[in-house]
């Protein structure tokens, strides 16, 4: 099964829970206290999410966390790679490697190519979308799916 750790499920409720105020400050305790995360956990994700330009910090009395950029401009998978690092599903994928099966393996010339079409899913699903996906899960895949339709007749190949 394909699965994101915890601490990026994580990162993906905190960035959620800015996507709903995105003006609106936020101080660390507010956020643990708002998605029910412990505080040292919400400590170590702002610190990834802000490294990785996503989240924005101010101190200070008046200070605190907000989104960096507006919700619709911040993927899904620029939270996962913040947390993750790059996206690959495979060893195939990872820029080492390590795969001990690497030489003669058939399956492993298809997964960069599997690896990209989840990328470009991701890629296509701001924190925007998120707050907003509450119509079904069919309407969504459907909305996405036209989304990269969309953008795939409107680039040059």
């Amino acid at each position: 099964m394909l699965r994101i750790s915890k601490m990026t499920d994580y990162a993906l409720v905190i960035m959620n829970r800015l996507a709903k105020s995105p003006a609106q400050q936020l101080r660390m305790e507010e956020l643990a206290e708002a998605t029910r995360l412990g505080l040292p956990t919400v400590r170590k994700l702002m610190r990834q999410l802000v490294a990785a330009g996503l989240v924005r910090s101010e101190r200070g009395a008046k200070g605190g966390y907000q989104l960096a950029r507006l919700p619709q401009m911040i993927s899904i998978a620029q939270v996962v790679s913040a947390v993750e690092g790059p996206l690959a599903i495979t060893e195939c994928c990872d820029d080492d490697g390590g795969c001990e099966l690497s030489s003669g393996c058939e399956v492993a010339y298809h997964m960069p190519t599997i690896n990209e079409l989840i990328a470009q899913i991701l890629n296509n699903i701001s924190l925007t979308d998120m707050v907003g996906l509450g119509a079904g899960v069919h309407h969504n895949v459907q909305t996405i799916l036209s989304r990269l339709t969309a953008r795939d007749t409107h680039s040059p190949l």
